[in-house]
């Protein structure tokens, strides 16, 4: 262990020494008047005021001088300990409002150092430039013991980010840490240990984490935009005090801007991959201008692993490369060349997003809870108990455009290992966004089992049936969905917006034989209005069928370690409030020497599944 680790102990409680007790000259009030940049909801500091917090969907009562409990999720720990809800009391802008989040700082800043959670520096950071954004509102009327007590606990604080950075923090949240201590190090100056700290860490820190192309190391557009918030932040510190901004600090605000704008939809909320959510737009779009006066949008995301086909007023956004490497696989699903498909301001086909739940967070990271094949009983990485991922599939991309048509031919071999063979998505879409295309197969297989593919749609989405079809109807448009495989429509969950909204998916399983062997198996054909075709897939959707593939059991053998997904996602239970997660690992299948007799009757004589094609046309607007 680094002599570094060894001395972190007796450091921190060095740094957290009490100023006020005579070890140095403690400042009236800041140097610098910072201002909190977001806006706030006053709901929230509605129910501050009366003692109440609703965190997740769970009711809670503050207690006066409580901050942590280990029944509390680590979401809503953060929440409470870093103090970002002054902004909401401050939104709401009354006397009691004032008063209370006085009266919360103060039993803060009176806690002794040695009760003090300052451990996560994130969250330290948070806490401290909260205070500062909302000074003015809390604590410039406040009497003097109050402001004297507020100003040493920024000392204390800040010094104690210093001994415990950068181990201790990594991701957004080590942003997070060195925008508290950056906060401080402009209001107090006369202690410039705080600047040279930052100044210190922050190249380290942006370097570790933000690509080349300007995304995330996490392959998340949450993390991302978290970043990127950050990153603003900062800009703004350094700005007000009218100190030179890091050269590092401008070039990854200049990159994560475009990228942000490429994983976003029309309707100006993120793309749902890797834990994401929509967002508020107003508020990404307010992070977005200031951290850049540039409106451009990424072309590519090559390193990030998306691809982002955009034609006519159609937009889809694929994730198109293998999770996130070891130490930033927290948030990673096994969502490799899902996608999300929007036509204007109107999502179609989505991922069903992420939740801090327990129980629902864990089971959204399966290939089930986006818009991509799944095999059941198999999972193409493994969860493990402590959230990291392992078993990385290998994923490939080729992305090619011509008069404004897109062709995206993507592959992963996450089920190879397991006899499901390797996972070969082809997309296409149309020069004028009038059509989507797809292609769906499994390439190598030696184990009989069935696929299905999952299109997931937006609450917003009406779906009727048709003799041609499925017509997904919104608002604004119809789109007529067609598939030579068989189609069904099922519950579905979409959680999105912050809570968990009932939709449906259309589920997509191989054609079953026809009853005369001589007999063809029809393939509807798209309405291509456009006039434009993809010839290979064009040619793959005429083609006459040679063999047919044994008929898709209605009722797959599913094991336990997927029967819980599959529970959630399929449309049973949405009443259920508390959900047991599934097991962090999918049994491998034994091999065919060894397997099971019945494993091995399945595999004998049965072809593999054939590909599954579909369309998505526009057909009215």
């Amino acid at each position: 262990m680094p002599l570094r680790r060894w001395t972190r102990a007796p450091r921190l409680a060095y740094a957290m020494r009490n100023p006020l007790g005579g070890f140095a000259r403690v400042p009236a009030a800041p140097a610098v008047v910072l201002r909190d940049l977001w806006p706030g909801n006053a709901t929230v500091g509605e129910k501050l005021v009366r003692n109440r917090t609703e965190f997740d969907g769970v009711p809670r009562s503050l207690q006066s001088g409580i901050w942590d409990d280990p029944a509390w999720p680590a979401s809503y720990r953060r929440w409470l300990q870093g103090f970002g809800w002054l902004q909401d009391l401050r939104e709401l802008g009354a006397e009691s409002a004032r008063i209370k989040a006085r009266t919360l700082v103060a039993h803060w800043v009176r806690l002794p150092a040695a009760e003090r959670a300052v451990m996560d520096p994130s969250i330290t950071g948070a806490r401290l430039s909260a205070w500062l954004g909302c000074y003015e509102f809390f604590a410039a009327s406040a009497d003097d013991v109050f402001r004297q007590h507020l100003m040493a606990s920024l000392m204390m604080e800040a010094r104690s980010i210093i001994v415990l950075m950068p181990d201790a923090a990594y991701g957004w949240q080590a942003l997070c840490a060195l925008k508290g201590l950056l906060a401080v190090a402009v209001s107090i100056p006369d202690y410039p240990e705080f600047l040279t700290g930052y100044l210190r860490l922050i190249d380290e820190v942006i370097t570790s984490q933000i690509l080349p192309d300007g995304g995330h190391i996490t392959r998340s557009p949450e993390d991302l935009f978290l970043t990127v918030k950050e990153l603003a932040e900062m800009l703004y510190i350094l700005q007000v005090a009218r100190l030179p901004l890091p050269t590092t600090l401008v070039d990854a605000a200049n990159r994560t801007a475009p990228a942000l704008r490429a994983l976003r939809h029309a309707d100006g909320g993120l793309a749902l991959f890797n834990g994401s959510t929509e967002r508020d737009s107003q508020l990404v779009e307010l992070v977005l201008n200031r951290v850049s006066r540039s409106r451009i949008v990424a072309a590519g995301l090559p390193e990030s692993g998306f691809a982002r086909l955009s034609s006519g007023r159609a937009l889809l956004i694929a994730d198109a490369a293998a999770p996130a490497p070891a130490g930033f696989d927290h948030t990673a699903h096994a969502g490799m060349l899902s996608f999300e498909f929007s036509s204007g301001k109107q999502r179609l086909i989505v991922n069903c997003g992420a939740s801090r739940q327990k129980g629902w967070a864990e089971a959204l990271r399966y290939p089930a809870a986006h818009s991509v094949l799944e095999l059941a009983g198999m999972s193409p990485m493994t969860f493990e108990a402590n959230g990291t991922t392992s078993r990385p599939p290998q994923v490939s991309r080729t992305h090619a455009t011509q008069d404004g048509a897109h062709w995206l031919d993507m592959t992963h071999n996450g089920y190879e290992s397991q006899g499901g063979g390797l996972y070969h998505r082809q997309l296409y879409l149309g020069k004028d966004g009038r059509t989507l295309r797809g292609e769906e197969k499994l390439e190598g297989a030696t184990l009989a089992r069935a696929p299905c593919v999952r299109f997931h749609l937006h609450p917003d989405i009406m779906v009727e049936p048709t003799e041609n079809g499925y017509l997904l109807h919104s608002e604004e448009e119809s789109w007529l969905f067609q598939s030579d495989g068989q189609v069904q429509v099922e519950e579905s969950v979409y959680l999105g917006q912050g809570r968990r909204i009932k939709t449906l998916q259309l589920v997509l399983t191989p054609p079953a034989p026809p009853q005369d062997e001589d007999a063809a198996t029809p393939v509807p054909q798209p309405n291509n209005t456009e006039g434009d075709t993809d010839p290979a897939l064009q040619a793959t959707l005429q083609e006459t069928e040679q063999e047919q593939p044994p008929p898709a059991d209605p009722t797959p053998d599913v094991p336990a370690s997927t029967a819980e997904q599959d529970t959630l996602l399929s449309g049973t239970s949405y009443a259920e409030e508390r959900v047991e997660p599934p097991p962090a690992t999918t049994p491998e299948p034994k091999p065919a020497a060894t397997g099971h007799p019945a494993l091995l009757r399945s595999m004998i004589g049965q072809p593999p599944p054939k590909p599954i094609h579909w369309a998505l046309t526009l057909i009215s607007e």
